[in-house]
C-alpha cells in the first residue's frame, strides 16, 4: 500500500487488470484549435488583402460627405459662431465688472484666436479666391 495514494493492483482473474482509469483527452480539442487557427489566419489576410483596397475609397467617400454638409450649413454654422462669440467677450467682460478681477491672459489670448477665426470663416466667401489663386489652385468664381 502506497502512503501517497491509491496504489493498481496488478490483474487478476477477478480483475480487469489496474484499478486506476487512464487519463483520456478529448479528440475534438486539436480540431477546434486548428479551426480557430485557420479562422485567424483568414481574418489576417482578408485584413492584409482586402482593407487596402477597400479603405481609402470608404474613408474618401465618408470624409466627402461630411464635407458636402459642412459646406452647406456653413452659413448657419457662421453666424451661430459669431453670435457665441459675441455672447462670451460679452460674459466675460461682465463677469470682470461685477467680480472686479482681471481677465487673465490665456483667456484673453483665447479669445482673441476665437473672434480671429471666427472672422476669417464669415469673410471666406470673399478672400476664397484670393487664397486659392495664392496657393495655385484658383477657382473660378461662382456667377451670382
Amino acid at each position: 500500500m502506497s502512503v501517497i495514494g491509491p496504489s493498481c493492483s496488478p490483474p487478476s482473474e477477478t480483475s480487469a487488470g489496474c484499478g486506476c482509469t487512464a487519463k483520456t483527452e478529448p479528440g475534438g480539442g486539436k480540431a477546434a484549435g486548428m479551426a480557430v487557427a485557420t479562422a485567424v489566419a483568414a481574418a489576417a489576410c482578408a485584413a492584409c488583402c482586402v482593407l487596402p483596397f477597400t479603405l481609402p475609397p470608404v474613408v474618401l467617400a465618408s470624409a466627402g460627405s461630411v464635407i458636402a454638409v459642412l459646406d452647406h450649413a456653413h452659413g448657419l454654422m457662421t453666424m451661430l459662431s459669431i453670435a457665441v462669440v459675441l455672447c462670451a467677450w460679452g460674459w466675460i467682460g461682465w463677469r470682470s465688472r461685477t467680480t472686479g478681477t482681471k481677465i487673465r491672459s490665456s483667456v484673453l489670448a483665447a479669445m482673441c484666436a476665437a473672434t480671429v477665426m471666427t472672422a476669417t470663416a464669415a469673410l471666406w466667401p470673399v478672400m476664397e479666391y484670393a487664397a486659392f489663386h495664392a496657393l495655385g489652385v484658383a477657382k473660378k468664381p461662382r456667377a451670382r
